[in-house]
């Protein structure tokens, strides 16, 4: 929480993580919604959390290089939690 990174395949813009394990609703493809999980939840820096709709979604690979004994003691713990969850992990 709170690392600044910039994703893979982007624009080399930073964002701040400010949420870990955020489950959203997401379009299903045939008119309804679904339920998913994301790793992380960011802010664009420096701009932060301007409206409701500023909060962006990526996973753990989608990540460029951080990594901390902070981030690594999570993981454990996450990877527990999601091979128990019956919610489906969301992509980009």
């Amino acid at each position: 929480m709170g690392s600044v990174v910039t994703l893979k395949n982007g624009d080399d813009t930073e964002v701040m993580i400010v949420s870990q394990a955020s489950v959203i609703e997401v379009e299903d493809g045939q008119g309804g919604t679904k339920s998913v999980y994301f790793d992380c939840g960011s802010v664009v820096i420096p701009n932060g959390r301007q409206t409701p709709d500023n909060l962006f979604f990526f996973n753990r690979e989608n990540v460029k290089g951080y990594r901390n004994e902070d981030e690594e003691a999570f993981e454990e713990h996450y990877e527990t939690w999601m091979k128990s969850t019956d919610v489906l992990k969301g992509s980009i």
